[in-house]
């Protein structure tokens, strides 16, 4: 390691930084922070200086341009149409995450069926939904208008950003549609309709499942008198629906029909905002997807605390690489009879994850089926290098410690405390940079029927991580993404399963080196109780295995921290193998306590 007294000096905005036995007393920081500052308020010999807007949660006075959309002033409203157990939650849940996270869209998903709920109950037989029930559809009526109303008032609320609003329902009629395109009249809103059908009958009985699983609904129902019922009540409704433009009525609005997630008619779609939700559309899977992530084995920065650079494995490191060899091979790459399954491997384009990937073993299958037209080998866990999962560039600030860069430049260190997400390092990113970089990564992982298992950064998996938990960005920066892990993802319709496994217990408590001096217990901790105030976001709640669930009723309850590890009083005690999170509307949160001495690090 070279000392930091022997390098060159750290030049910013033209003036020479600190050295390591020079930090700035406190009002000569505050001092600074003022300059930076007042060089974007107006002053004598700049009256009117040009201001960036501020995105979200974040106020550094950096451009992010992947948050731009045409104009702040863009409304949409995607109206979901289709029979019940079709998909529409599932496509309109997944894009309402994806233009949140990446494109700072302001979201906010409104469904009938929750407003039935409240005012008719939450179980109602199938002949509820009977056209000829007068009853019955006058009380539809009034949900319908009220979700219509509250869609309203969203789109009404404040002009500060691009809004998308999600009509979720089924909208089976032509004439309620009209009535919806009356309603949204004068909103300066443009109108999406997007059709789902499913023909495949297997799917539609897991979309059903889901239902019965994940909705109350059906609460203590048995799982086939949930299937029946939902059958039944899918007959009704198919007696008045009537598809998208099927008598040549409707050719003239914006519409998508989605037939069983492979088939795709776009019908007068133009736009910034539909684009991106028509390529994201086109790439989504019905079926289930496994997404592994890992970061690297311990470094030769990460023992020396250094942040960055492109060093290679210690000892340790190598050793984590050869058991997350043997992990991919006996559990990655099986399935659940214990068969071999084609696989992938992403790595980033740095020494450290290319090294930890090396042990993996890449046989040749020979795989027939449909989409292949006969026999055609596959290389398991053939190894894919993205620049886009290179870890956050540091700038100037590459290849030091954090207690280098609070002595050398203060400065720099508070505003990035100040603002984790926004903060770009001198010369460097920040994390709404790479944000920005991993939108190609992702919509390539949303395409994905194979297995998969990335290999990369804290920081880099943090954003792939929040955006499958459905966590807002703001809380990216602050989630534990330890050494020695694998995450198991699993994305459903209505949460997203999380399965953590400890692979290497040596030195699991203290790995990275790289603790924040100032910051470190802020950075500890994860509050899942925090929403975006447009953004739609699900409650969660945690299993542990061991010691058991929680009792429902602690007065923890509601105030969730999401918990690196339990604490181990022992030293000689296992440490708990296995953390498996589920994300869910209608689960409760709870709270468990977080190492005192497990440092973050990028």
């Amino acid at each position: 390691a070279v000392p930091h007294s022997s390098r060159s000096p750290i030049i910013i905005d033209g003036r020479e930084m600190t050295d390591a036995g020079a930090a700035s007393p406190a009002s000569e920081l505050q001092g600074t922070l003022d300059e930076r500052q007042a060089a974007i308020t107006p002053a004598f010999d700049n009256p009117t200086p040009h201001t960036l807007h501020s995105y979200g949660k974040t106020e550094s006075p950096n451009p992010v341009l992947f948050d731009t959309v045409p104009t702040l002033t863009d409304k949409l409203v995607v109206v979901m149409v289709g029979l019940p157990a079709r998909g529409k939650t599932r496509i309109s849940r997944r894009i309402m995450k994806y233009l949140a996270f990446f494109h700072g869209v302001c979201c906010k998903m409104v469904n009938v069926a929750d407003y039935r709920r409240a005012h008719c109950g939450l179980f109602q037989p199938a002949e509820f939904y009977d056209v000829h029930n007068d009853s019955a559809q006058e009380q539809l009526h009034e949900c319908r208008e009220l979700a219509l109303n509250e869609v309203r008032e969203f789109l009404m609320e404040g002009h500060d950003t691009a809004k998308v609003c999600f009509l979720d329902g089924t909208n089976a009629s032509r004439k309620y549609r009209r009535y919806i395109l009356e309603r949204l009249h004068g909103l300066g809103t443009h109108v999406l309709f997007m059709e789902c059908i499913c023909t495949d009958q297997a799917q539609v009985e897991r979309n059903m499942r889901d239902i019965h699983e994940h909705t109350p609904d059906y609460h203590g129902f048995p799982v086939e008198k949930t299937l029946e019922d939902l059958r039944n009540r899918t007959g009704y409704i198919e007696a008045e629906y009537e598809g998208m433009d099927t008598d040549g009525s409707e050719g003239h609005l914006q519409w998508i029909r989605v037939s069983d997630m492979r088939r795709y008619e776009i019908n007068n779609v133009h736009g910034y905002l539909q684009g991106r939700i028509t390529q994201l559309v086109m790439n989504l899977q019905p079926g289930p997807q496994h997404f592994y992530l890992s970061r690297h084995g311990q470094s030769e920065y990460n023992e020396l605390g250094k942040i960055g650079g492109d060093a290679g494995l210690t000892a340790e490191g190598r050793t984590y690489a050869a058991k997350l060899a043997e992990y991919a091979e006996k559990v990655i790459c099986r399935d659940a009879e214990c068969k071999p399954i084609p696989c992938r491997l992403w790595t980033s384009t740095l020494r450290r994850t290319i090294e930890t990937g090396a042990f993996i073993r890449h046989p040749t299958m020979v795989m027939n089926t449909p989409l292949t037209l006969g026999d055609t080998e596959w290389v398991q866990m053939k190894p894919r290098r993205w620049p886009n999962l290179d870890e956050i560039y540091a700038g100037v600030c590459d290849g030091m410690t954090y207690e280098e860069i609070k002595a050398n430049m203060p400065v720099e260190f508070e505003l990035r405390s100040r603002d984790k997400l926004g903060y770009r390092y001198p010369r460097g990113e920040s994390y709404l940079d790479v944000c920005h970089r991993l939108e190609p990564v992702v919509m390539e992982m949303e395409r994905l029927r194979e297995p998969l298992l990335v290999i990369a950064h804290q920081g880099i998996l943090r954003l792939i991580y929040a955006y499958f938990m459905g966590l807002p960005r703001e809380e990216a920066p602050y989630v534990s993404i330890p050494l020695n892990t694998v995450i198991h993802l699993e994305p459903e319709t209505y949460s997203c399963k999380e399965q953590r496994e400890l692979l290497h217990t040596k030195h699991a408590m203290n790995s990275d080196g790289q603790a924040e001096p100032d910051h470190k217990a802020a950075s500890k901790r994860l509050s899942l109780s925090t929403h975006d105030k447009c953004e739609d976001l699900s409650f969660h709640s945690y299993n542990i295995a061991p010691p058991p669930r929680m009792d429902p009723n602690s007065p923890a309850r509601g105030d969730a921290r999401l918990a690196r590890s339990h604490k181990v009083s022992d030293a000689s005690k296992e440490l708990p193998a296995t953390l498996v999170r589920e994300d869910s509307d209608y689960n409760v949160n709870y709270a468990l306590e977080p190492w005192e001495d497990d440092p973050p690090s990028h």
